[in-house]
């Protein structure tokens, strides 16, 4: 099965085809992940009880001023342990707002996006395609030196919102045929699609269904 597809619908030949190493050497990462998430939980809890006490007990201002920028940094970092634990549970595919999904992706990633997208909902697992998408977004807007910004439009067909995504061009990324094959997967898994032209990315998610 191809990692992901052309334009028109056959296998892409502008990236080359994923290599198993390449592969492997994620999955190896990837295979650490309900480990670490069991030896962090705990860990961020205990973190979060001292830093509590802390403040409970602090007489002086300044104090009290490090604990409340200590909580506000450990709670941004709970958000961001709690969707890397979300990733690595079962898919549960609902609606979402199309918006909000992109929205998700392109702060992950880094990226900022110009072009308006629909009051449309697709029917996907949030966590596992917003991922999906900020590789796909991540690699359109080109290297970190640059300005990390992508145009997006869309189109609606009876059964799927397809979002093009207009890549900035130079050198794409080492890893860059590995990280499109896990995009393409995880989105050939919710019924959707991940096609590659000659300057922009398409992603096709399925609408929900009547």
């Amino acid at each position: 099965m191809a990692d992901h597809l052309d334009e028109t619908g056959q296998p892409c030949t502008r990236h080359a085809p994923a290599s198993q190493q390449g592969l492997l050497a994620l999955a190896l990462l990837g295979s650490r992940m309900s480990g670490f998430h069991h030896d962090v939980a705990s860990k961020l809890q205990s973190l979060m009880m001292a830093i509590e006490e802390l403040d409970e007990i602090a007489q002086h201002a300044d104090v009290r001023s490090v604990a409340a920028t200590a909580t506000t940094a450990l709670r941004d970092l709970q958000a961001l342990f709690a969707a890397n634990r979300a990733l690595s549970r079962p898919p549960v595919r609902k609606p979402t707002p199309l918006r909000e999904l992109f929205a998700a992706a392109a702060q992950r990633a880094g990226v900022k996006t110009l072009g308006d997208l629909p009051a449309q909902q697709v029917e996907i697992s949030q966590s596992a395609i917003t991922h999906a998408l900020a590789i796909v977004l991540d690699l359109a807007a080109g290297p970190t030196r640059q300005a990390r910004v992508v145009e997006l439009s869309t189109e609606i067909s009876a059964t799927h919102a397809i979002v093009s995504v207009a890549a900035a061009g130079g050198a794409p990324s080492a890893n860059a045929s590995e990280v499109l094959a896990l995009a393409g997967f995880t989105l050939l898994r919710e019924q959707g699609e991940l096609r590659c032209g000659p300057s922009s990315f398409a992603i096709w998610l399925p609408l929900p269904q009547q």
